[in-house]
């Protein structure tokens, strides 16, 4: 009988919920009796649960298709390399080595070769977040809910459960329930007055192991405070200057709004103008804004009429977060 070469890749790295299909060569597959047959003796046999080792698993994800002549192999019956299981402490190996066995009789031909298989873990998205960064994250105003909602791929959350894999690390302020992270309302500063970056790292685990995880960072920010005006944090003392009487035609700067914690502030834009109750186009440079400051200012000009005009006013902060007011400027002759 002649030991033929078999031709396949020597390795591959997946990840887990992958569905690889690994074709054979022709030669091997038109063999009206070929037999195709695996062995796992050079990975070790470690103990999943009281009924079940990796042998176990290793034999259930890998079948070989006649019709397709592909192996196929399912990587949801296995584990990410190099996982602890939370529930007995073994270890899952560095990689998944299978030796595959073919033979026929009628064509005389027999052959072996070992394929060395890494799995690596699946990553979380969460709900709402930008996932394309390596470590999406999210401010939360002190006093808002914040509840997050974890995905998956619905083929990897089979016979799999939510953790969070540092919850020691952040103590009881987390909480998770089926795929909802959620922080309580005592999260972050007891004050709520100083930023607190929470990491979590929530994580799918089947049998204890680690299938699927993702870190991600929240920021419980303070209340932002957004008007025209004077704010004294030290008395929590708001003075609102947001009805200012004018002279018409003479020009005019308005003071820059408050934007508390001024940490915070961006930048400033209008988003509309009404005169009198009623939108209001004005021409083009009689009215203005400061990007940086906020700060308002009339063009002096012979255009406009007396009137009350009201500017609603957006400011981004450098959390992203978007925040409007008013600034009403009631123009008369002088």
């Amino acid at each position: 009988m002649n030991t033929i070469e078999i031709g396949l890749p020597g390795s591959f790295s997946l990840v887990y919920g992958d569905q690889q299909e690994i074709s054979l060569p022709s030669n091997i597959t038109n063999a009206s009796d070929a037999r195709i047959s695996f062995d796992f003796s050079q990975t070790p046999n470690v103990q999943i649960s009281a009924t079940g080792n990796l042998h176990d698993k290793m034999g259930s994800s890998l079948t070989f298709d006649k019709a397709t002549g592909k192996i196929k192999l399912n990587t949801t019956m296995l584990y990410p390399n190099d996982e602890i299981s939370a529930v007995t402490g073994n270890k899952i190996p560095s990689s998944y080595k299978i030796e595959v066995l073919v033979n026929s009789a009628a064509a005389g031909f027999q052959g072996k070769q070992t394929i060395e298989i890494k799995i690596a873990a699946a990553k979380l998205d969460i709900k709402g977040l930008d996932n394309k960064v390596a470590i999406p994250f999210a401010y939360v105003l002190y006093g808002d809910a914040a509840t997050f909602e974890l995905e998956a791929p619905i083929s990897i959350m089979k016979d799999a459960n939510w953790d969070i894999n540092n919850k020691a690390a952040i103590g009881t302020d987390v909480s998770i329930a089926t795929n909802q992270l959620r922080f309580s309302t005592n999260a972050g500063d007891p004050n709520k007055k100083a930023e607190k970056a929470y990491d979590v790292v929530p994580v799918l685990k089947k049998d204890g192991f680690n299938v699927a995880s993702r870190s991600f960072r929240v920021f419980f920010i303070p209340k932002i405070k957004f008007f025209y005006g004077t704010y004294y944090s030290d008395l929590d003392l708001t003075l609102l200057f947001n009805n200012i009487h004018i002279a018409l035609s003479n020009g005019y700067v308005s003071a820059a709004p408050t934007l508390y914690p001024e940490k915070y502030k961006s930048t400033f834009s209008i988003t509309s103008i009404e005169k009198d109750g009623t939108v209001f186009s004005a021409p083009a440079g009689i009215f203005t804004i400061n990007d940086k400051t906020g700060s308002i200012t009339v063009a002096k000009n012979t255009s406009l009429t007396a009137g009350a005009y009201k500017f609603t006013v957006k400011a981004i902060t450098t959390t992203g977060l978007e925040f409007t007011t008013s600034l009403t400027l009631n123009m008369s002759q002088g």
